[in-house]
């Protein structure tokens, strides 16, 4: 991806990240990919529904599936008129919007301590933790679409 893909046009955006398919060898591993991006994206698209769940992180997980085995599931994914945009601007490089960031981090820690009550051994607790940190590190270490937009703003 270009490094001034924020200069691009969502549209010209969309034709790059379009043409980044790339399909796994086997047939066996694109059936297997092709099954996981079908639950990711069930579950992406339920958590547009369910309050609480996150739904663009399993979309983005989806998306790398279908993007090893179904280029025709990849490409309606980045053509969506609901989430379409989202997907593009992430894969072109433009990072994760603040508010965004803010409200998954916040799920985060709300439902990891209330899921903590309900767990009973000390180690499930710790373990869940673990994961809830990897989680949050995961979302503060990727581009924030306000700053990288800022970045190519201010180059002459």
């Amino acid at each position: 991806m270009p490094d001034n893909a924020a200069l691009l046009s969502p549209e010209e955006r969309r034709e790059v990240v379009l043409h980044r398919f790339e399909r796994a060898e086997s047939m066996s591993q694109r059936i297997v990919f092709a099954v996981i991006g079908s639950l990711f994206l069930c579950v992406g698209i339920a958590g547009y529904i369910v309050p609480g769940l996150p739904g663009t992180v399993f979309l983005l997980m989806a998306l790398w599936f279908f993007g090893q085995s179904n280029e025709r599931m990849y490409r309606w994914m980045l053509s969506n008129r609901f989430f379409g945009r989202q997907l593009v601007d992430y894969k072109a490089g433009l990072g994760i919007p603040r508010s965004i960031k803010v409200i998954a981090i916040g799920c985060i820690v709300i439902f990891t301590a209330l899921s903590m009550f309900r767990l009973g051994a000390w180690w499930q607790q710790i373990a869940l933790g673990l994961l809830a940190m990897y989680g949050i590190g995961f979302i503060a270490t990727r581009p924030t679409r306000e700053k990288v937009l800022a970045r190519v703003n201010s180059q002459p």
